[in-house]
């Protein structure tokens, strides 16, 4: 993500990005995944808890879950954006982002992304610092469950305060939902 946020509109940024998605589509051709055999496929909500970023991703790697989209991620993708029309299509662009959304387009937008990416269960990072991009709030976890069917859980965190995260607790939960979701794909 890096590129993508200090190196946006450089050559840098685009010969990166033109590079990861040759490796990408070399792999989607090979049916070559970062975790061959994943038992789960989940769905990040919210933002990264970036100083336990490697904590988290080996805890979901090795109960064999792969963390395959995320609401954080499209906050970068303007897909709409218009060079010709650069100040309209920028201002259309940051009002379709999801963060910038109501709570009913929001949750068509993770319906649409469960659907796409083929999500057995979901992962809402409920930060204590940044609400405006906390969903875990309000409900909205128990009414996409209710709609979609697909599983929720909901850790406690910030994107930087690390006082906030309980690293013990959140491994527990998220060990414990992973098997959950796994059992869920058997059983069914």
């Amino acid at each position: 993500m890096g590129p993508i946020v200090v190196l946006r509109g450089t050559q840098s940024a685009k010969d990166y990005y033109q590079l990861l998605l040759s490796e990408l589509e070399e792999n989607v051709k090979n049916k070559k995944g970062f975790l061959p055999g994943a038992s789960a496929r989940i769905f990040w909500e919210g933002m990264p808890i970036w100083g336990k970023l490697r904590t988290l991703s080996d805890v979901f790697s090795q109960n064999n879950a792969a963390v395959v989209a995320s609401t954080y991620c499209s906050s970068w993708v303007f897909d709409r954006f218009d060079e010709n029309n650069p100040f309209e299509s920028t201002a259309l662009a940051y009002t379709e982002i999801f963060i910038n959304r109501s709570e009913k387009a929001k949750m068509q937008m993770l319906k649409n992304w469960f659907d796409e990416y083929h999500i057995d269960g979901i992962v809402y990072h409920d930060s204590k610092t940044c609400f405006n991009n906390s969903n875990a709030k309000f409900g909205m976890p128990q009414r996409l469950k209710e709609q979609t069917g697909i599983p929720a859980l909901i850790i406690e965190g910030d994107l930087c305060d690390l006082r906030f995260f309980s690293e013990g607790q959140s491994i527990t939960k998220i060990e414990t939902f992973v098997e959950q979701l796994i059992d869920l794909k058997v059983n069914h």
